[in-house]
């Protein structure tokens, strides 16, 4: 009877256990999130103003989308950062309304 009662029991242990693990491991990092939101506004800007982008913004596009993979974000999202400026945007940076879901 006490064996079940502490099999049981390790065992519901071992579940939270990896329940806690697979939660943590699901948290996006501030730089995989700032990659998203620039490469997100640059996606808009072209569908919404039917712009095609230059051989430079491509390549930049490229080379951002690389650098984020990577897990290298910082460099990536100067690499975006440049693309939407070269298509005369202005990025947003702000990336608090990314976690909490509020349209800036």
């Amino acid at each position: 009877m006490h064996m079940n009662v502490l099999a049981a029991l390790s065992a519901t242990l071992l579940l939270l256990g990896q329940t806690d693990g697979a939660q943590a491991a699901t948290v996006v990092k501030p730089g995989v999130k700032r990659c998203a939101l620039l490469q997100s506004q640059l996606t808009a800007a072209v569908r919404s103003k039917h712009m095609v982008l230059s051989p430079r913004a491509r390549s930049l596009e490229a080379e951002a989308r690389e650098f984020c993979q990577q897990g290298k974000t910082a460099q990536g999202a100067r690499a975006y950062v440049k693309a939407l400026n070269t298509l005369g945007i202005m990025p947003d940076l702000e990336t608090a309304h990314v976690a909490t879901g509020e349209v800036p």
